[in-house]
């Protein structure tokens, strides 16, 4: 009886222990579970773009923002200035064409071209810092837009407009960019280099070929129908931020008078090698009134002074029977079919005639 006590004792202690080692374990386990998923979890950290102090968090990031890395800041640049705390100041500011930035609650203007983003947010900082207003600014500095670093694609493209570089890009892929050619282009291109590229030149023009000499001046002209046709390395040049590229639109042919079609028609690529007996089958060949034998080509004199031109006869019916070789046209050239007069006179008279007839016979049917 006394060995039953005992025993039971003992494990009424054990009991005792593991109920109290069980309370404690309960107690202890949501803290640490609190403590194990607050440690889990990483803090939210935005990365700043251009900033004075790159451990300070920004807002959210725009799209239309250029990163910092090495970009200089040029005149007429469009920035975005994030002054922390200071929203009297914290807005975009294009820069000036002489390159100075103007911040409210500065005194002067602040010289922002040539500095890069990061360069400029520790100026900005610096300068408020001097003029005694915030000793310790977050400044934040980035490009919403540019306009001397980009390249201007004109002319016969199917989308003309300025394209965002920001180093040497080749002049096949602008176009690419712009949707390539229209059918409307001619075989070459103006390039106006900006002094990027100028300088460019000045500096490659030792070793370069004809079209990336500084020797043709800062406006050329190239050949691109062969680049777009089959890349062709020679013409596919650089071009920089600054610089502008215009199509040119194919020369036209102008088919005059008595035609079925008259108008100016594009000389492109395939209509090079276009005759005159080409020419009127293309603008619907002459009416019934034309004059046959009096076209006349209108062709520029290039030697002359002005815009004079050289009438050179046609022999139409001659062309048409093959009695001689059809002639080639040129670029600008006018091609002019007179009406006959007579023949315009006598088809009025016959439906006058014709209308008159027909009238008389109507009243005869509504006399009977």
């Amino acid at each position: 009886m006394v060995r039953i006590r005992s025993d039971f004792g003992r494990t009424r202690r054990a009991a005792k222990l593991i109920g109290l080692g069980t309370a404690f374990w309960l107690l202890l386990t949501p803290m640490t579970l609190t403590s194990a998923q607050q440690g889990t979890v990483a803090p939210a950290v935005t990365p700043v773009v251009a900033s004075k102090e790159t451990n300070t968090p920004a807002g959210p990031s725009d799209a239309r923002k250029t990163p910092a890395g090495d970009y200089t800041v040029s005149p007429e640049d469009l920035l975005d200035v994030n002054v922390l705390d200071v929203p009297e100041v914290t807005r975009t500011y294009r820069v000036s064409s002489n390159g100075f930035l103007t911040l409210p609650l500065l005194p002067e203007p602040i010289p922002a071209a040539g500095e890069t983003l990061n360069q400029l947010s520790q100026l900005i900082a610096t300068k408020f810092h001097d003029a005694g207003m915030l000793n310790n600014a977050h400044v934040t500095v980035s490009l919403v837009e540019t306009r001397l670093h980009t390249v201007m694609v004109t002319g016969e493209v199917k989308n003309p407009q300025s394209y965002p570089v920001f180093g040497p890009t080749r002049l096949q892929e602008l176009l690419v960019k712009a949707g390539g050619l229209t059918i409307d282009a001619g075989d070459d291109a103006i390039i106006m280099r900006g002094d990027i590229g100028a300088r460019a030149d000045l500096e490659t023009s030792a070793g370069a070929n004809a079209a990336n000499s500084s020797a043709q001046g800062q406006t050329f002209t190239l050949n691109i129908r062969k680049l777009v046709e089959t890349g062709d390395d020679k013409t596919n040049i650089l071009l920089y931020p600054g610089d502008r590229v215009t199509v040119q639109r194919a020369p036209l042919l102008y088919i005059m008078g008595s035609v079925a079609h008259p108008g100016g028609y594009v000389l492109n690529q395939s209509r090079q090698e276009i005759t005159v007996l080409k020419a009127l089958a293309m603008a619907g060949d002459v009416t019934a009134l034309a004059k046959k034998d009096h076209i006349t080509l209108l062709r520029r004199d290039r030697t002359g002074p002005g815009d004079r031109r050289t009438e050179i006869p046609v022999n139409y019916k001659a062309m048409v029977k093959g009695e001689i070789a059809d002639m080639k046209l040129q670029p600008d050239d006018i091609l002019y079919v007179p009406e006959s007069a007579a023949l315009r006179a006598w088809r009025t008279t016959t439906a006058a005639v014709v209308s008159m007839a027909t009238m008389a016979g109507t009243s005869l049917m509504i006399y009977h």
